[in-house]
């Protein structure tokens, strides 16, 4: 896979974070606020593997760099 492919998917993540967490603080009204809590720190880390999911294309292993962090995304972030 081209390295410079990992701008896209970070693109995109960065679309569905800014998305999900503008979601989370304005619309989401759950029953148990702690629920609120948990949206919000999901998001965060979406974001954050976001921003360093930018920079796999300049890493030594640019496709499992990306890969790693994209499951991170969304085996923390997703659940």
């Amino acid at each position: 896979m081209n390295p410079l492919t990992w701008h896209k998917v970070a693109a995109v993540s960065g679309i569905t974070a800014l998305g999900l967490g503008t979601y989370g603080a304005h619309m989401f009204k759950p029953k148990n606020p702690t629920y609120k809590e948990v949206w919000h720190t999901a998001s965060l880390y979406h974001l954050v593997h976001t921003a360093a999911l930018v920079a796999a294309p300049i890493t030594k292993y640019p496709n499992v760099f990306g890969g790693l962090l994209t499951g991170g995304i969304l085996a923390f972030s997703g659940t």
